[in-house]
């Protein structure tokens, strides 16, 4: 059996029990709560695995292969998979892994997607591009901002169905515009190296998501919305339960947990 510390794909939250709970999100880069809140204040003995950021290498990658070493290594540990969580993009995943751990011969988890997103498409990795230069807009000249967005427009409007190819384009305009940026600020290269990788990575994440679909062949998921959320087509028929708190705090916010908590516990069924 795999220890917990040998797991290359997956990030140990915390472990009070047997059971595992895998959190599907792109862990850091964001003010709102992530699931490390969630592990942390869900009342429950069970054991938290949070997926690891992918490498930072943008090309045509095939999720059904990321499936199953993410597959083999959580039941490499010998434990049974309880539940699986996602989060905005990260339910387009959770799905796939929940189904790939039944296909592997093991009981179907509990699965809760939270602000279900379905990511289709170059406009997703557009978007990003644009909030990434636009967190570092005060260090960027107006002409860098104009020129980054028009050829990321470009980019949307030439290649539409190439998202690898759309991806690492926007990752190398990413590095030279945060080149730009160390060099003004007099930061060292490590510093924008990082910061290049956490997008190239976040990127990559995307179009492992734009993969993934957020329904299931073995069994139901429900879904949990914050109060501004907007159901994705795709569940318009699902189970779907509203909770009145920000975006921002749904993954810390006390009745997230008693609801995770009571599905965990098999108190609570749709």
């Amino acid at each position: 059996m795999e220890s917990l510390t040998a797991l290359t794909d997956w990030q140990p939250l915390c472990d009070r029990g047997a059971d595992l709970v895998l959190c599907m999100d792109f862990a850091g880069g964001r003010a709102a709560a992530g699931f490390a809140e969630l592990a942390s204040a869900v009342p429950v003995d069970s054991c938290f695995l949070h997926i690891r950021p992918p490498d930072p290498v943008v090309e045509p990658d095939l999720l059904d292969t990321r499936l199953e070493q993410w597959v083999r290594q959580v039941l490499g540990t010998g434990r049974p998979v309880s539940a699986v969580l996602g989060f905005c993009g990260g339910t387009c995943m959770a799905t796939c892994v929940a189904d790939a751990i039944t296909a592997a011969g093991s009981p179907p988890p509990r699965v809760v997607l939270f602000d279900a997103v379905a990511i289709t498409g170059a406009t997703a990795l557009f978007d990003q591009f644009i909030a990434a230069i636009a967190a570092s807009a005060e260090h960027l000249t107006e002409a860098e901002l104009d020129g980054a967005q028009q050829y990321a427009e470009r980019l949307l409007d030439r290649y539409p169905n190439d998202l690898p190819g759309v991806a690492a384009a926007l990752a190398g305009r990413y590095d030279v515009l945060m080149a730009g940026v160390a060099s003004r600020l007099s930061l060292n290269e490590i510093f924008r190296q990082e910061l290049t990788r956490g997008f190239t990575s976040y990127l990559t994440y995307l179009l492992l998501a734009s993969q993934g679909r957020l329904d299931m062949r073995t069994g139901t998921p429900l879904f949990v919305s914050s109060m501004d959320h907007e159901p994705a087509r795709e569940v318009e028929h699902a189970r779907t339960v509203s909770l009145d708190v920000d975006r921002a705090e749904l993954l810390r916010d006390a009745e997230t947990c008693k609801l995770v908590a009571d599905v965990l516990r098999g108190e609570f069924s749709w």
